[in-house]
């Protein structure tokens, strides 16, 4: 709260520098505060007092990689993705520009695409988080944690389901499979990190 007092004197010049005072005070009230919150917010952020900008992005490689090579399929600012990276989608953006889609893909991933006209569901290998492992077992099977091509060798695969009816209508989680070290699959890929903006609410304080 502000308390103002005047004193006028009844000298002409002194009259006229008071009046001159109490003309400018109410400019000088309005525009303070609004000064002070342009120091205290970042020119470039959001209207909202507190904004998250940048979603993690992924891919499904366009080219094929038998599993030995699926470390290094993916493009720079990307990796191999471990299927726990990806579990949810809906938390992710999909990247069509460097991952391949399909007619009906919208701005999400594909399920399948067309194979000499015929429909061909799209796998990608994918990391489990298991240790070593070379047997046929979806989750657990690594080729040898991505170092073999060895075709009596097994990976993990993953894709999202095509099918949504009768008891296949679950299509809330990945469809994963495995496949031989020495076959040439897509590759799973997401962006390494994703830069966040976050600004905490403006608190302003009158002393």
């Amino acid at each position: 709260m502000f308390r103002i007092q005047f004193r006028i004197r009844s000298s002409y010049g002194v009259l006229l520098r008071t009046l001159s005072v109490l003309t400018l005070l109410p400019v000088t009230l309005l525009v303070a505060p609004t000064m002070n919150r342009a120091q205290a917010i970042p020119p470039d952020s959001p209207s909202a007092p507190t904004a998250i900008s940048g979603v993690r992005q992924y891919y499904l490689s366009p080219v094929l990689a038998p599993a030995n090579a699926a470390r290094s399929a993916c493009t720079d600012g990307y990796h191999f993705a471990s299927i726990w990276e990806i579990a949810d989608p809906s938390a992710l953006k999909y990247n069509p520009s460097l991952g391949i889609s399909s007619p009906d893909s919208g701005n999400g991933p594909p399920t399948a695409i067309s194979f000499m006209g015929n429909p061909l569901v799209v796998r990608g290998w994918v990391r489990t988080g298991f240790s070593y492992s070379v047997l046929d077992s979806p989750g657990q099977a690594n080729c040898a944690n991505w170092v073999s091509d060895y075709g009596f060798y097994w990976g993990t695969t993953a894709n999202l389901p095509s099918t949504w009816t009768s008891d296949q209508q679950d299509i809330g989680v990945w469809s994963v499979g495995v496949s031989t070290c020495d076959t040439s699959l897509r590759v799973w890929c997401v962006q390494d990190d994703s830069v966040w903006r976050v600004f905490l609410p403006l608190t302003l304080r009158n002393t």
